[in-house]
């Protein structure tokens, strides 16, 4: 692995202060970890990532001849700038004012700013790792990236590219479920979320969950343990409605409940055009 370990190792260092500040110290019962971390305190996290980045060696720099765990390491990378970032966004927030760092001279800098550039930085390290690297279908060392892209694309339903990239998320899981169960009841749980929000109807879910099931391990995902996070807002105050498998298991209820409210801003009977949402893969 040449430097990616010592670089890694020196990574978590950063990381592994964050995490004991948002986490190890949150009250309970939990609220946003916006209330309990300070703005000025991800901001230096954030110059801290930025700055160290500027020090790495030249065999860390992405390029088109970087092995796959060059790319892991930057997908983590940019995965870490949004979790430190994420609390202070204005969704994040509900808010519709955004906040502003302060450290920064350009005026227009803010949490929202640096948040959206690491995920188009992610979005195309997801796409470029799917389609050059074979390991991208039996590591899950890459799927946090996933997870991050489709949970922004899902609170960013205004970019026309939205349902390109859930439903690239939502592939990807199913071709990782061959080696990971637990990557079935991801893919549900992403589709739960999207309903459960309002992005999709219940009708083009369910087309869609009927194209991911059609190549289906023996064993239902209904009985696999998956208590990570799959909504990352939700997982700020209620982390176990929010965990993979409790949005899996909602999928059929959710989808129910839409259609009996008549929920979605999409009509029911919008022509669902399955070439867009394939799942073949090579």
């Amino acid at each position: 692995m040449g430097d990616t370990f010592p670089v890694l190792c020196r990574f978590w260092r950063i990381i592994h202060q964050v995490t004991l500040r948002y986490y190890r110290d949150q009250p309970y019962p939990r609220e946003g970890l916006s209330d309990h971390i300070t703005l000025a305190f991800a901001e230096y996290k954030y110059r801290e990532l930025i700055a160290w980045a500027e020090t790495l060696p030249p065999s860390m720099v992405r390029s088109e001849q970087s092995p796959h765990h060059v790319l892991i390491f930057h997908i983590w990378f940019h995965v870490a700038i949004l979790s430190i970032l994420h609390p202070f966004t204005v969704r994040a927030r509900d808010s519709s004012r955004s906040l502003r760092f302060k450290t920064f001279p350009c005026k227009r800098s803010s949490p929202d700013a640096a948040y959206k550039a690491s995920i188009n930085q992610l979005k195309r390290l997801i796409v470029v790792y799917r389609k050059n690297y074979m390991s991208s279908t039996y590591t899950m060392l890459w799927h946090t990236g996933l997870i991050h892209v489709a949970n922004a694309n899902l609170g960013d339903t205004k970019d026309p590219a939205w349902r390109f990239y859930l439903f690239f998320c939502i592939q990807c899981y199913g071709r990782l479920r061959q080696a990971y169960r637990f990557a079935e009841a991801i893919g549900r749980s992403l589709l739960s979320m999207a309903l459960q929000q309002g992005d999709l109807p219940a009708s083009e879910a369910r087309h869609i969950m009927e194209q991911y099931e059609e190549n289906q391990l023996i064993n239902p995902s209904y009985d696999i343990r998956a208590t990570f996070m799959a909504d990352l807002n939700l997982a700020m105050t209620n982390p176990s409605e929010a965990s993979v498998e409790s949005l899996a298991d909602r999928f059929e209820d959710i989808a129910i409940f839409q259609e009996f409210t008549n929920a979605g801003g999409s009509s029911e009977d919008e022509q669902i055009e399955s070439d867009d949402n394939s799942w073949d893969t090579p």
